[in-house]
């Protein structure tokens, strides 16, 4: 300090104050200031020595500030409220912050010194005005919400006027709403009758025809061509058929949420050979599965009756719409899941209707000429998701789709 020279323990703890403090002169020249003040203000202690205080001071508010200066160095009770202040400092680099002062006169060898306590406001203020915008912002939503508050009052109140006539033509609403929902059961409960009396009685016969088929092929020669091409043609409609009447009789077992789950070990990739094999009589001309098994593939815990249903139900959709001489992929892989991919080479989906591939009944654009019903896709998705997995798909026009499955290894359903 100018008037101490002496280093002691008194000049550490003035030096290491977190705050910035400055002693000032009854002339307002600086005579001392810690190193805090450095960081604050940007200037060095020692070109700050002997300067005006006044240098902090914006140039407009310099004249004013003397005269307070002047007038509470004669008598400290001239600034009314105590002596913690708010002001803006100029830093050395012109930049202003919001600061926070302290001051009080102290006297040391008969002279009059000035002390002020510095602190940058910079954090406070910005927390201050986060606080009033979200006060401001709290007052709009509330004179928002009274205003839709009034709005619905006088909503209300004119619905009260015709409440008795309301009231009525509700009653008989609900009346007419019972008298439809106990048709629409018997409805339902005479065509799940039916689709039931018809899958069973349908499958005996085209059980049969199957049968006969395959012995049929079984016992013609190599060469006779042309009949084993009809052959395979009759397997390939009894299959479409049966998968028909298997699609419809999962359809009325969700609508009725009459799905019960029957949960059991089996090995994956044991199943996957079964549809495999199973569908190749589907397979057209020069079409072929690349089937890349997982590796090690542990027993899972699923239905394995449903599980065989989404993938056969997959696999053949990629087979009816890719063209002959094309691959169609199959790869397994695990992890907590069983993720099966099934790609091909077909139509693709357009991207316009791949939002609504999974809705019941929809069909492509693009697939219209071909059979199908429109609910095979939403009864995977139904069981996938029953099943506690998940699907999603990739696919491009002319070029190919791919569906992504995955199912837990290990289902904890009852």
């Amino acid at each position: 300090m100018m008037f101490d020279g002496t280093e002691n323990i008194y000049k550490i703890a003035f030096d290491t104050t977190l705050e910035g403090v400055i002693f000032t002169d009854d002339s307002a020249k600086i005579v001392a200031a810690n190193r805090a003040v450095e960081h604050l203000l940007g200037y060095d202690i020692d070109e700050l020595l002997g300067l005006d205080l006044h240098i902090f001071i914006p140039k407009n508010l310099h004249k004013k500030h003397k005269e307070h200066y002047r007038a509470y160095f004669k008598d400290p009770s001239y600034l009314s409220g105590g002596n913690h202040r708010e002001v803006y400092g100029v830093c050395k680099d012109g930049k202003q912050i919001p600061l926070e002062l302290r001051l009080n006169i102290f006297q040391f060898k008969g002279k009059k010194y000035a002390k002020a306590l510095i602190t940058d406001n910079t954090l406070r203020k910005e927390k201050e005005k986060k606080s009033q915008m979200v006060q401001m912002k709290l007052e709009e939503k509330v004179v928002d919400n009274t205003l839709q508050l009034k709005k619905l009052v006088s909503q209300l109140q004119k619905t009260n006027l015709d409440l008795e006539k309301q009231i009525q033509k509700k009653d008989e609403a609900e009346d007419r709403a019972r008298k439809a929902l106990m048709v629409e059961r018997e409805l339902s409960h005479l065509k799940t009758k039916f689709l039931s009396l018809a899958s069973h009685e349908f499958r005996t016969p085209l059980s049969g025809i199957l049968t006969s088929a395959i012995l049929i092929s079984k016992n013609l020669p190599q060469e006779n061509v042309r009949v084993s091409k009809h052959v395979k043609t009759i397997k390939n409609m009894v299959n479409h058929l049966s998968n028909i009447l298997d699609d419809f009789m999962s359809l009325e077992k969700l609508e009725a949420g009459d799905i019960h789950y029957k949960f059991s070990s089996f090995e994956f990739n044991k199943l996957m050979d079964e549809i495999i094999r199973e569908s190749n009589s589907l397979l057209k001309t020069g079409q072929h599965i690349e089937y890349t098994p997982c590796h090690k593939c542990p027993e899972i815990y699923q239905d394995r009756k449903i599980v065989k249903i989404i993938l056969n139900n997959l696999l053949y959709n990629a087979i009816k719409y890719s063209p002959e001489n094309s691959k169609i992929s199959i790869t397994v892989k695990t992890d907590e899941y069983v993720n099966i991919t099934i790609s091909d080479q077909g139509i693709g989906i357009p991207e316009a209707d791949q939002p609504n591939i999974f809705e019941r009944f929809f069909r492509a654009s693009n697939a219209t000429h071909l059979q199908g019903t429109g609910i095979g896709l939403n009864i995977v998705k139904a069981n996938v998701e029953g099943l506690g997995g998940s699907i999603s798909f990739v696919s491009k026009e002319h070029i190919g789709t791919s569906f992504f499955v995955k199912l837990p290894k290990n289902n904890d359903k009852v």
